[in-house]
């Protein structure tokens, strides 16, 4: 896919959001906007939490209420002046959240208001409990985790997209040769499956995988404001992904 010009660049999640900051009184696509990237960055930053040192509960209260602030447009205003990349913003914004607040305090300063997100201490927990040991500093965890997490909702795009087009089944049954060049007996045995010629799977693949490509673009630009973090954003979920 070719990047945006910088004159087209279109109108992302994170720049309706960076944009409704400064003004008074709610905008609704914005707040739409930001629902959808807390959905996103809520488990990198719960995990994050957690690598620090964080126990299950403090890590969830330290995510509730990162939100919470996040919402209140409180820090937004830092985030509208400095622009930039989410993932740089939000990892920056957590880490000083975190050194500053304990628990107590963190609850006290809420004062028993309903969560901002909602978040899945027990899905959490068992995500976080299925990753492989690492002693990768929390920063770079946090980064495989966002990598991760673009990654499962490119495919999921891209699955809807099969989807509505009657190919799902298909999908389904070649979603594995998305990651990785299969030895030809996998891709004789796809062939099979689907009744289709090993030619016609190539193809189809091939298909898969620029579609693939283009909602990993489509996720990444909406967390950045301009094609030169785009194209940075996607260099470092290829680097990361290469590991």
């Amino acid at each position: 896919m070719k990047p945006h010009a910088p004159a087209d660049f279109p109108a992302t999640r994170w720049s309706l959001v960076l944009a409704a900051s400064g003004r008074a009184g709610a905008d609704e696509r914005a707040r739409v906007a930001l629902d959808e990237l807390c959905a996103q960055y809520w488990f990198p930053l719960y995990a994050f939490a957690r690598r620090c040192g964080r126990a299950p509960a403090a890590a969830e209260d330290l995510t509730q209420g990162f939100f919470v602030l996040l919402l209140s447009h409180e820090l937004l205003a830092k985030a509208d002046r400095e622009r930039g990349r989410l993932r740089s913003f939000l990892l920056g914004s957590f880490k000083n959240f975190i050194s500053t607040e304990t628990r107590r305090e963190h609850r006290e300063k809420r004062g028993g208001a309903q969560p901002a997100f909602s978040l899945d201490q027990a899905r959490a927990e068992e995500w976080f409990g299925a990753e492989p040991a690492a002693d990768a500093a929390p920063e770079a965890r946090f980064d495989r985790d966002w990598a991760n997490a673009t990654v499962a909702q490119a495919l999921a795009a891209l699955e809807a997209e099969c989807g509505r087009r009657g190919r799902a089944a298909q999908f389904a049954r070649l979603r594995e040769f998305l990651a990785w060049d299969q030895a030809e007996p996998r891709l004789a045995e796809a062939a099979r499956d689907l009744g289709l010629s090993i030619g016609a799977v190539r193809v189809t693949v091939h298909r898969l995988r620029l579609g693939f490509r283009r909602q990993l673009e489509t996720q990444i630009e909406q967390t950045v404001t301009t094609p030169g973090e785009l194209r940075e954003e996607l260099r470092h979920l290829v680097d990361i992904l290469g590991e």
